[in-house]
Order: C-alpha cells, then structure tokens, then sequence
C-alpha cells in the first residue's frame, strides 16, 4: 500500500513539472489541492516569498509566459519514507524571450496528502537569479 501511494505521489510530483515544461498551466489547478501553498524562502525582496491556494499559483506560473519561451526542467525526484513527502532537485533551463536564458539549479520538497501538493517548497541559488534579471540582492 505504502509503495503504491509513493508511486501515485511521485507522479503527481512530475505533473507538475510537466505542466510548467508545456505550458498547460491548467493541470496545476489538477496537482495543486485548493489550500496548496508555494513557499519561496530565498526570493530576494519585492518577490512573494508564498503563493496561497490552486488559483494563486496557477497565476504566478501562467504568467511567465509573457516573459519566458521554452522552460525545461531535468529533475530527479526522490521518494523518502514518508509516501506523501519527496525531494527533487532540479535544473531550470528557461529562454528569456527577450535574449539569452535563465539557469539556475533547484532543491524542492513537495509534502502531498490525498494525492494532491499541499505544499512546494523552493530553494535556489539568489546570485544567479540576481545576475540574470539586473536585481539586487
């Protein structure tokens, strides 16, 4: 039973990727349970350090299209011995439609419950960030 929640979980987790690598920023209303959370402890200031429920976060990754092309994400997602609690670390290959692109390495964790993300936690590198979009840290 345990390795068949961790098996649905792990691929929700990768749904969500997914949904940011084609765009179908939808699916993440599917991923996201209503109350989901986005925590971003490292973005610098003027940047939300959360994302509250489905719909805000929805927002927030549907939005980049008007600033981002392709986005990739090569990840390796780590199951731990709690079903419903994973790591992935992850790479963000992103075209800047404006030139050049934004790469940055990642850590998430993803706590899920009822087969929906509960909450997404991300870490990056602040001075990659930093040098790519001209921000001060």
């Amino acid at each position: 039973m345990k390795n068949q929640i961790t098996e649905q979980n792990r691929k929700v987790v990768d749904k969500f990727f997914v949904a940011l690598e084609t765009q179908k920023f939808e699916i993440l209303k599917e991923v996201f349970s209503i109350e989901g959370k986005q925590l971003n402890p490292y973005s610098p200031a003027g940047f939300p350090k959360s994302f509250d429920g489905a719909d805000a976060i929805f927002k927030q990754y549907s939005g980049l299209t008007a600033n981002f092309g392709k986005m990739s994400f090569p990840r390796q997602i780590f199951a731990t011995e709690d079903p419903d609690f994973f790591f992935v670390k992850f790479k963000g290959e992103i075209e800047i439609k404006s030139g050049g692109k934004y790469e940055n390495d990642y850590l998430g964790t993803f706590r899920l419950a009822n087969g929906k993300i509960l909450e997404y936690t991300e870490y990056f590198n602040q001075v990659v960030m930093a040098k790519a979009f001209n921000i001060q840290l």
